[in-house]
């Protein structure tokens, strides 16, 4: 399946630019469908927008945001976290991170492997983050300093 990389304005800043993926012939963002399945959640949610929003804005993508290493070793995957709401993400230093999806980790749920929703989740942006690294490493994508992204004409993504 073929996906578009997002800038996330909202979020995005001076200091870290926030992207989102849209999967083919979807209309939103993995980021926007994140925030309306996940709408019983407000102060969660809210938590997850004002980290996004410092982290564009202010601070960068610091590593304490994250709780780093959550997909297979190298690959990137972090996830960024409220009480119990799990949003997926690939870091990129504190210049960039794309954000996938997520959902809420059940009490009793040592895992995201032993929840089938976070799991699908987990699993989708571990996919989605093998083919940017790949584009990264065929230099069809180059991440700036500033995180800006540059793409060659026939990049085409696919997770």
């Amino acid at each position: 399946m073929d996906f578009n990389i997002v800038d996330i304005e909202e979020f995005s800043g001076e200091m870290a630019k926030i992207y989102s993926i849209i999967l083919e012939d979807d209309e939103e963002t993995l980021l926007d469908k994140f925030f309306e399945e996940n709408r019983g959640y407000e102060k969660e949610l809210r938590n997850i927008a004002a980290k996004l929003d410092t982290m564009g804005h202010y601070t960068g993508c610091r590593i304490h945001f994250f709780k780093d290493k959550e997909g297979a070793p190298g690959d990137g995957m972090a996830v960024l976290k409220s009480g119990r709401l799990r949003l997926y993400c690939l870091r990129f230093d504190n210049t960039c991170i794309f954000v996938g999806s997520g959902g809420y980790k059940p009490p009793g749920v040592a895992a995201y492997q032993d929840d089938f929703l976070l799991n699908s989740k987990a699993q989708q942006m571990r996919k989605i983050a093998a083919s940017i690294n790949k584009a990264i490493k065929e230099k069809d994508l180059i991440i700036n300093d500033d995180g800006t992204i540059k793409t060659t004409d026939f990049l085409d993504l696919k997770i």
